[in-house]
């Protein structure tokens, strides 16, 4: 299978964080179909979906030289609960679910790399790495901390992310914070429901809420003025009849930033004001602090690479902003010489759209310039 028919394959087989077992299927099928031979080897993670391959192009000698060292190359597995409507002829068949966020493409790109290393044998030694649970779940956590990885000599790591609105035949990146720190958070308070002609006899969670809101937009404003950050309520539910006091109150956030200091500060604030709304409306607080990645940060001699490589390719590079986006390849990026960049798309609809579709044109652009950059 061709990296664009493996595309459409996986397309039509999206599968939400850690639960890409098909994906994990089919990636294995036709890993074996390229009958990779003797120096390549395949390893599967104990506690996750995610694949490794190795390649090795070049000897082993000295643990520490660069003989022995390895660059990673990674691909994200998961889809989105999402339904799709791009009309496409190899649309999701699972209904409710869809690549939204182009990880097929990424799973496309990263198999057709393999499938060219295997052709023209490089004399480098290089890591495959399939990822699964990149949205929200942690996936580069799992599969980290299962010691894998880090058994090999990285001397630098890769991934790269299609985009909207970037032309085909496009690439952006730029050295230091390109991907900002998410986190994600909920806050829930609980009171007591009265009937709202008897309002001394119920706990007003909903007020609690809306006291918190208060407080932190407050908080957002100051701080913006001296940091870059987001903040987002996305979702708010309280109450179940209009004539009653609500018992119970849900926020569910992110707040974005590019320090961990900021994050660290931010999250204090969400415990602190969620703890003083409470208080001032005799309900409970609970926070709970969910997912959150590293920064990604690039290394400035990759970026370099990385336009040589365009220059070479007769690409266009253009030179990105720092996105507010959250990427887990944040925690590669902290352990090692990474580079991430955006591959244009030739998509007008944004990721996680119902109707984002990338073109297939931009695989082969992904896979050359990867090529390019071993």
């Amino acid at each position: 299978m061709d990296p664009v028919s493996l595309r459409h394959a996986l397309h039509q087989n999206p599968e939400t964080a850690f639960a890409e077992l098909q994906t994990k299927a089919i990636l294995l099928q036709q890993l074996a179909d390229l009958r990779l031979g003797e120096k390549w080897t395949l390893q599967l993670f104990q506690h996750s979906t995610g694949i490794l391959v190795e390649y090795r192009g070049r000897g082993v000698e000295g643990s520490r030289g660069r003989e022995g060292s390895f660059k990673l190359f990674r691909a994200d597995m998961d889809a989105l609960p999402v339904i799709e409507n791009t009309g496409c002829e190899f649309a999701s068949q699972r209904t409710g679910y869809m690549h939204a966020c182009g990880h097929d493409v990424h799973m496309a790109v990263l198999f057709g790399l393999i499938r060219k290393v295997a052709k023209d044998a490089p004399k480098r030694n290089l890591l495959f790495l399939f990822q699964p649970a990149e949205e929200g779940m942690g996936g580069a956590q799992s599969i980290l901390s299962e010691g894998l990885i880090q058994r090999y000599e990285i001397e630098a790591a890769f991934a790269l992310h299609v985009a909207s609105e970037l032309p085909m035949g496009t690439v952006s990146s730029k050295a230091g914070i390109f991907f900002g720190i998410p986190q994600e958070f909920d806050v829930r308070f609980s009171g007591q429901a009265a009937h709202v002609a008897f309002p001394e006899k119920g706990r007003n969670a909903l007020q609690a809420g809306l006291e918190f809101m208060h407080g932190i937009q407050g908080l957002i404003v100051e701080l913006s003025s001296r940091e870059r950050v987001l903040f987002n309520i996305g979702k708010m539910q309280a109450g179940v009849i209009r004539n009653v006091i609500p018992d119970s109150c849900i926020l569910e956030g992110t707040h974005r930033s590019l320090k961990p200091e900021v994050k660290e500060f931010i999250n204090a604030q969400i415990h602190e004001l969620a703890g003083q709304a409470a208080k001032k409306t005799g309900t409970n607080a609970k926070v709970e602090l969910l997912c959150s990645y590293d920064p990604v940060v690039n290394n400035a001699a990759l970026v370099g690479e990385l336009e040589a490589a365009c220059r070479e390719l007769g690409y266009a590079y253009q030179q990105a902003e720092t996105a507010m986006t959250g990427e887990d390849f944040g925690f590669f990026t902290t352990l090692y010489p990474g580079l991430l960049f955006w591959l244009g798309s030739g998509s007008d609809y944004p990721l996680h759209s119902d109707r984002f579709l990338p073109d297939d044109a931009c695989i082969e652009v992904g896979i050359a310039t990867l090529f390019a950059l071993i």
